[in-house]
């Protein structure tokens, strides 16, 4: 069971949904870091495995980690997570399951109240899990996220979210317009 992300908004989510930090990896990570250590200890959770892994290599380690093993779908990363306990769930490309958005639930409802290190692998693909992370965080936590670029004319980076209402409400409004199936199927349900 799950939410299947509609063919109609694929190219609005690649918008970056907070402040883009672009440049060498080394100087944006530690741009982020910057921008990060700016808040009053907040509850951080990195999406994707390229910032996370720029992000630890810098000792900077966030209190949620929500990663596939791979980059761009096929190269894979080690990550160094001997400090994270680790929870495996499956979650296929385009789709939010109801097993993510609880882990996710569950996670956060620690972390905030335990200020823990939990990694959360995915078996399938994490990109639009910054969707449930974003409505599920309270307000003053900080989501980092990688944004490819997309073409020879957009310039990638680390997003950094402010969870605040403004971002919670433009996401719910487009959340809204993901359709609800009973079963989940690699590509088999139509938009």
């Amino acid at each position: 069971m799950g939410y299947k992300l509609p063919h109609s908004l694929r190219e609005s989510l690649r918008t970056p949904i907070g402040k883009i930090f672009s440049g060498s990896p080394l100087e944006t990570t530690q741009k982020v870091i910057d921008y990060i250590e700016g808040y009053n200890n907040p509850i951080v959770t990195s999406i994707g495995d390229f910032c996370t892994k720029y992000l630890l290599d810098k000792n900077f380690y966030p209190n949620i980690i929500i990663y596939d093993g791979k980059t761009r779908r096929n190269d894979s990363l080690n990550l160094n997570l001997g400090k994270y306990q680790l929870i495996d769930v499956v979650n296929p490309p385009e789709w939010i399951t109801n097993d993510s958005w609880n882990i996710i639930k569950n996670t956060i409802s620690f972390c905030t109240s335990n200020k823990c290190r939990v990694a959360i692998r995915i078996q399938g693909e994490e990109d639009l899990l910054v969707i449930p992370t974003l409505l599920l965080s309270p307000i003053g936590s900080l989501i980092v996220y990688g944004q490819p670029p997309f073409d020879k004319k957009e310039t990638g980076g680390i997003v950094v979210i402010f969870v605040n209402l403004k971002a919670k409400n433009d996401v719910k409004s487009m959340f809204k317009r993901f359709k609800y199936y009973e079963e989940v199927k690699n590509g088999n349900n139509n938009n």
